[in-house]
Formats: structure tokens, sequence, C-alpha cells
């Protein structure tokens, strides 16, 4: 459970990074242990690393049973205080403090996490330095040890983590690589490995992020953020490690009264500018009013507030590069609102964010291509930036701002904030953001105004820009997708001639081979079975080597292909051919390989028939006719015809013993036509075939 289950505090101050990818990090450190409203104990990463060191078979173990007894809870009573729940963590040296009330209930629980949240010590803690809040000593091992191992020194020293080091080649000593923390333990438990089989470099979190201990708690803090990881070392003047440092370290060590004056200083400043900033606003708003009136000063700065807006609208005409027109201006903006930081925060479908436009006075810490995490927002504010709200903050801490957004506005020093939405139709794009970071500020009217017209300037721009980008996206894909197609496209005619080639080939080798065979054949009848076969493997092996000769690879000239395939009968049939011409006509007829296989094939089988039978007496005048017509319902007729003897009358060429009329009859049946027979004995024969061309089996139906 502790090693799935998230932690209950969405953002609980500092302790987790505001990019998503620490949020799987985030796991809950303990669970409580309770039998209906009576607390039993807490069971925590420490206890769940007790447990599985020690070998024993957990299924079987109850977890009342190994929960820490007597249960430390503090009472809820009216003169408790976060200081209080300090003090006894620091005083038993646990991380999860029950509450409970008269009663013994349970109510809830207290972590450092969740103290960390509450306690606003930001100003406190830039004036900290690091080595103000290391507390050694410091666990090391190798980073080949196991991870089992490492579970057991984590026990034995009574730590929640293992810096790692490996061999340096420069020196004599080691140098820290990475850490491994408890939960790291329980995550690869819960995945059923063998915690001694794997070294701890192999799942170690790195690289190793560390500081001098010279440099500020809080602006560690933010860097430790921005390299997304929960724990950092401090080094000495001499470069040894100090100690590790983790987001609440400052709560273990730092003195309990130093952290309660601080507290105190910051509610009684919020108090006192409460009082004040109302009588303030009064007094100030009726000499504003007189002070225009009098002075032109403000007319000279609404006339500035105009040649910003038209020098939006210029960029916008004279330029299509977003991030040139949206830096412009904000630079433009910063400076006439003398603001310490303007940016441009873009938001994710997920309602996180990048800060995607800065201008930020010298001094400031860059929030430029920062990510934010506010899972706050999409529930709580999104639909109101939607509906045009403009967000007016003179302090943050007297705005009534939620813990969450205070933090994330801390990291960037923002005391005061001007903010105003970036809208594309019903869509929120994004924040335009004016930013006060050395004090609190009364922002104005006006100034108001300009970044809302400002925002819409923008938003004019950002469509602009997106449909600019959408139509070269497109023309690049749609290149890239043509370019990709030829390319595909010469691949397979290369591929598909290979095929043709090769089929041609094999065909040709069993042509051959029947050829070599019947060589050694001395029965006719054999013989001609041989001769037969031949010259129908020859017709289809010339189909597939026109493919291959033929720039179209999926149809066949059958003029072409008719006239090399009688020529090859001819010749095949040497004693009868002298007295017989052929005659072809199949002008522009073209086959695809589906339908020209059988077609050819019964050219083979009627033409074959007639070389053997139709001419008994050697002529000049003996003729064969070859002819494919197309016709207007988009379907062929083939006709084979002679002059010879005629087919004879008592002869049924659908039932007969003949092999070549039986394939004649089944490629017609394939062909999905008919076929008549005209014979007139004496006056020759003629065989019409009608037929449809079959659709190509490589094509898509």
């Amino acid at each position: 459970m502790m090693s799935k289950a998230q932690s209950s505090c969405v953002l609980p101050g500092l302790e987790l990074s505001l990019n998503t990818v620490l949020m799987s990090e985030a796991r809950a450190s303990g669970i409580l242990i309770v039998e209906g409203v009576r607390l039993l104990g807490v069971f925590g990463e420490r206890d769940a690393l007790q447990a599985i060191v020690s070998g024993r078979d957990l299924t079987a173990v109850k977890v009342a049973d190994v929960v820490r007894q007597p249960v430390i809870a503090l009472t809820q009573t009216e003169d408790q205080n976060v200081f209080t729940a300090l003090a006894q963590l620091r005083q038993h040296q646990i991380y999860h403090l029950p509450v409970v009330d008269e009663q013994e209930q349970w109510l809830g629980i207290i972590t450092p996490a969740s103290l960390r949240c509450v306690l606003q010590l930001d100003e406190l803690l830039k004036l900290k330095q690091l080595a103000e809040i290391v507390s050694p000593p410091i666990v090391q091992a190798p980073a080949a040890t196991s991870v089992l191992q490492l579970a057991q020194l984590m026990l034995d020293c009574e730590a929640d983590c293992v810096v790692l080091t490996a061999a340096d080649d420069t020196q004599d000593n080691s140098h820290p690589v990475g850490l491994l923390l408890e939960r790291h333990v329980l995550q690869l438990w819960t995945l059923g490995l063998d915690l001694s089989q794997i070294q701890a470099q192999t799942v170690m979190s790195s690289p190793f992020l560390h500081f001098p201990s010279s440099e500020s708690i809080l602006v560690a803090y933010w860097k430790m953020q921005q390299a997304k990881v929960q724990r950092f070392g401090v080094y000495g003047p001499q470069g040894e490690l100090l100690g590790v440092v983790s987001p609440t370290s400052f709560l273990e060590v730092l003195a309990l009264n130093e952290m309660y004056d601080a507290a105190e200083q910051l509610q009684r400043s919020i108090e006192q500018f409460e009082a004040s900033s109302g009588e303030l606003a009064q007094e100030q708003g009726s000499e504003l009013a007189l002070h225009l009136l009098e002075n032109p000063v403000g007319l000279l700065e609404q006339l500035q507030c105009s040649q910003i807006l038209a020098a939006m609208a210029l960029h916008i005409r004279e330029s299509l590069n977003l991030n040139d027109i949206l830096q412009r201006s904000v630079e433009e903006v910063r400076q006439f609102l003398k603001a310490d930081r303007v940016i441009i925060y873009q938001f994710h479908p997920d309602w996180s964010g990048t800060v995607v436009v800065e201008s930020v006075e010298d001094g400031w810490r860059p929030a430029l291509n920062s990510s934010i995490q506010d899972k706050c927002f999409g529930q709580n504010y999104a639909q109101a930036y939607k509906n045009g709200r403009t967000q007016v903050c003179e302090d943050i801490y007297t705005a009534g701002l939620t813990q969450c957004h205070i933090d994330i506005l801390v990291l960037y020093d923002i005391r005061a904030s001007l903010v105003v939405p970036i809208l594309q139709g019903e869509h929120l794009w994004g924040l335009l953001c004016a930013y006060h970071c050395s004090g609190p500020r009364q922002w104005r009217s006006f100034e108001v105004d300009l970044l809302k017209q400002l925002a819409i300037h923008m938003a004019i721009a950002i469509q602009q820009s997106e449909l600019y980008q959408q139509v070269q996206n497109e023309l690049k894909e749609r290149k890239r997708t043509e370019e990709q197609l030829k390319l595909s496209l010469k691949e397979k005619e290369a591929l598909l001639k290979e095929i043709h080639h090769r089929v041609k080939n094999n065909l040709q080798v069993i042509s051959s081979v029947l050829r070599l065979q019947s060589d050694y054949i001395r029965d006719e009848r054999v013989l001609a079975l041989f001769k037969d076969s031949q010259n129908r493997i020859r017709s289809m092996a010339l189909i597939h080597e026109k493919l291959h000769q033929s720039s179209d690879l999926l149809k066949i000239n059958f003029d072409e292909y008719i006239r090399d395939l009688a020529n090859n009968l001819l010749r095949s049939y040497t004693a009868n051919s002298q007295a017989a011409t052929l005659r072809a006509e199949a002008a522009g007829v073209w086959l695809n390989i589906d339908t020209a296989i059988p077609c050819g094939l019964i050219i083979n089988e009627l033409v074959s028939n007639t070389l053997k039978h139709a001419f008994p007496t050697p002529t000049s005048e003996n003729e064969i006719l070859i002819e494919i017509s197309p016709t207007s319902d988009n379907r062929f007729i083939l006709t084979v015809q002679d002059n010879g003897i005629g087919f004879p009358l008592e002869l049924d060429f659908r039932n007969t013993e003949s092999l070549g009329l039986e394939l004649v009859c089944v490629f017609t049946e394939q062909l999905e036509g008919t076929i008549e027979l005209d014979r007139t004995e004496g006056t020759g024969t003629t065989f019409r075939i009608t037929f449809s061309e079959l659709e190509s089996i490589g094509r898509e139906q």
C-alpha cells in the first residue's frame, strides 16, 4: 500500500517538486493502523524495512503484531500548536505523529511535510546557510552493494537513506554517485524481486546533487526542484561531505524559538497590513482622481498604453515569429509598469504549464522554461479564468491565496501579482502575468486594462502563428508522406520485379527439366504429354517475364504476350508450323496478372489443339486467328479461330477425356466467363469466351 498510495498532501510546501515527474515519488511514508476508531499504531517505512530484512513470510504476519508499542500520539487541545507537534517529533525521533481526541479516537496524522506546509518560514530560510541544517552522521556504501545489505545498513544506523559511492581513479577515496532511499527498497520488494541479487547502482537515484555549505537553504531547495530530486548533499570548505539534506531538514535542527519568532513576526506583519490597507485605499482613491486632473502624468500614461498596444498590433502584422512578438511585448510592458517580472505562462492539457516567455529585472532568479504543476488550478480556478477572470493581488500573504499557490509564487520571489487570461475562443491557452518581487504593490486600473488589452492582442498573435505553423506542418507532412510513398513505391516495384523475375526463372527451370526428361522418352504419347506440360509452364513464365520487363507492374500488354506465346507454340510444334500462319489482334488490351494467367493458359490449350489436330494437310492457306476485344459492358471476348478440318460433331468438348479442353473449361469458370463453340465440318472451328477482368488479389477490397 505504501509503495502505491500517493501522499494525501497535493503540494506539501517545498517537499515536492512542481514537476509531475516527482509526483510519483510522493508516496505515503506511513499507514495508520486502527480498529474502528481506536488507534493501534503507525506502520512506517522503517517498520516495513525491518519486516523485509527479517526474511519472514510476511503474508502470515499481521500488521497489528509489528507496530510500535506504546503508541506515541498527540491529544488535540486548545493549547497545542504546530510547535508542540514539532517538539514531539524531535523528542521521539519519529516522522509520524497521530492526533487523537480526549476519548483517544484518532483524528489524523502530522508529519514533517505537513508542518512544512503551514510554517511560512521562507524569509528565515533565505538568511540561513546549509551548514546550519546539516545533521551528520552520513551512511555511505559502495554502489555495487546489494539492496538487501543496504536495507540492513539503514536499520543498523537508523537512517532513511544511504549515499552510494564509486571508486574514482583520480583519488584514493571514493565519491558519491547516487542515493538509495527506504521507499526505493519498499517499491522493489513489492515487485517480487530478490533484493540480495540487485546491486544498488542499478536502481539508485542519480546523479547526486550537492551544494557548498555556504549556499542559502532556499536557493538550494529551488535548485533541488529544478533537478527533480528529493535529497542533496552538502559539502564543506575542503570538499568533504557533511551530510544529506531534505526539504524538511530544517525542522529537525533549527531552534524552535527562532522558528516561532519568525512565524509570529510574519503574522504581525499580515495583521498590520490588513488594518492599514483599508484606510490607505480610501485616502488614495480621492487623491488619485484629483491628481490626474491637476497633473498630465495620468494622460501620459494612457498615451503610453496606447503606444504599446499599437506597437503590439504592428508586430503581429509584420512578423509570423510568435516568440519574437511575445518577447518584445513583455519587455515593453515590464519597462512601462516598472515591474520586476513579466511572464507568459502556457497550459498543458493536464493544467500543468511552462513559462514560455519572460522579461525579468536583473538580480531576480529567472523562471523561463520552468514547469509548474498546480493540481488545485484545474479544479478551482480554470473555469473562472475561461470566463475572463483577472487576478489583482497586492500582497500574496493577505490575498487569501491557497497555500499551494503561495508556495509556487515564493519560489520566484513574488510578492504582488497581476494576472489576466489569454483565451483562444473558449480554450484557456495561458496567462499573462506581471509580478512585483521587492514588496507589496497597489496595481492601478489603467495597468489592469493594459494587460487585458495586451492579452487580446497576444491571443490574436498566437492564433495567427498557430494557423501558419499548422499550414507549414501540413505542407511538410504532405511532402514527407509523398517522399515516403515514392520511396515505398520504388522499393515495391523493385521487389515485385525481382519476384516476377525469380518466378519466371523457376518456371523456366521446370520447363528445362521437362525438356531434358523428354529426351529419354521413346513413347510418343508420353512425350506429347511432357510437351503439353512444358508449353503450359512456358505460357505462365512468359507472363512473369512480361511483368518484369514492363513499367506497369499491375497489367500486361496482351497484344505482345499473345504474339510471343503463339511464336513459342509454333516453334514447339515444328512439324505442323510450316503450314500454318498465326494472326493476333489484341491492340490496346491490358490485363492484370490474375486474369492474364488463366487467359494465357486457355489460349495455350486452344492453339496447341489447333496445331495438333486442325491441319492434317499442310498448306499455305492454313491460318489461326487469336483476337481479344473489349465490349461495351466492360467485359472481353476471346476468339480462337482456325480454318482447319473442324471440330468433330460427335464430340462434346465439355465432356471429353482431353486434358487440354478440360483445362479450358476450368479456366473459363475461374474467369467467371462463358464459352461457345462454333463448328462447321470442313470450314474450321471457332471458340468464343466471354469474361470479365478479375480484381487483383493484392489490392484492398
